[in-house]
């Protein structure tokens, strides 16, 4: 008496091999996602930027610092209203140690 092995069945106990045979991938804690806030906080503007700093750490806290399952590290500095020193600091790192809230 023959066995009668048709493709799906061939493929099914292939592929079940072949998965419990391969070991699975160490997987390593994410680091935090870095988000900058170059905002205005002093000068006649400041208004308008201390309020939408206030507005993205509210988004964050209600959400417990993490978006898609990673933690968030929000970085806050100020740009006094200026566009040629945001540019600057936007292209230095000098920032980067600014306001963080976690």
């Amino acid at each position: 008496m023959a066995v009668r092995l048709d493709r799906r069945k061939f493929l099914g106990t292939a592929g079940a091999a072949l998965a419990a045979g391969l070991p699975f991938p160490a997987v390593a804690q994410p680091k935090p996602v870095r988000i900058g806030l170059l905002t205005v906080k002093t000068g006649p503007l400041a208004q308008g930027g201390i309020q939408m700093e206030q507005g993205t750490i509210r988004f964050f806290k209600d959400r417990n610092y993490t978006l898609a399952g990673r933690k968030v590290e929000l970085v806050v500095a100020d740009t006094g209203g200026n566009p040629a020193g945001t540019k600057t600091k936007t292209k230095t790192k000098s920032w980067s140690s600014a306001t963080t809230s976690t």
